[in-house]
């Protein structure tokens, strides 16, 4: 796990580096700090505060989710001090963007459910359906505490098909 806020900081840069479209915050919050062990959630809000005041990152709405992506400067400052990143955490970064990339390109219609801090220690399990890589449904509830905003991510996720079933049935004008 990095320490050093140097090494923070050119680890963020470097993870929004390897994505070509805005990153959710959510997501960035995952791979960095849950699934590749790579910081603190402290640091990296900290770290990430400080880069988007600096000008490094830019903070904006994206699919319906509050995302980040670098700006020139922070694609500039990353190219420059890309190495001081630890390989190991490069390497780690790498894979995760891999896995996603194969993800979406094996199933371009599939269902995503992720869970997003929604502030005051609240959070909203959210549910996208896609279509050819575009979303064709999208579900935000509001499920307060992180545990149970889990388990509400992962019933809309294992019940996707029934929901939009139940949706586009009573949405039907034709009935």
């Amino acid at each position: 796990m990095l320490s050093e806020k140097d090494e923070i900081k050119f680890a963020i840069l470097y993870t929004l580096r390897q994505y070509p479209y805005p990153l959710s915050l959510t997501r960035l919050t995952e791979l960095l700090t849950w699934d590749e062990n790579v910081m603190s959630y402290f640091d990296l809000t900290i770290m990430l505060s400080e880069l988007i005041e600096d000008g490094f990152i830019e903070q904006l709405f994206y699919k319906n989710s509050e995302c980040v992506k670098l700006t020139g400067r922070g694609t500039d400052t990353e190219d420059f001090f890309r190495d001081r990143v630890p390989k190991s955490i490069r390497k780690k970064i790498a894979s995760a963007v891999r896995r996603e990339e194969f993800e979406e390109l094996v199933n371009p219609n599939g269902v995503t459910a992720e869970v997003i801090p929604a502030g005051g220690g609240r959070h909203t399990a959210a549910l996208t359906m896609l279509d050819g890589g575009s979303p064709i449904l999208e579900i935000k509830i509001d499920a307060g505490q992180r545990l149970q905003a889990v388990r509400t991510a992962e019933a809309l996720k294992e019940h996707a098909a029934e929901i939009y079933k139940y949706i586009c049935k009573t949405i039907d004008v034709n009935k």
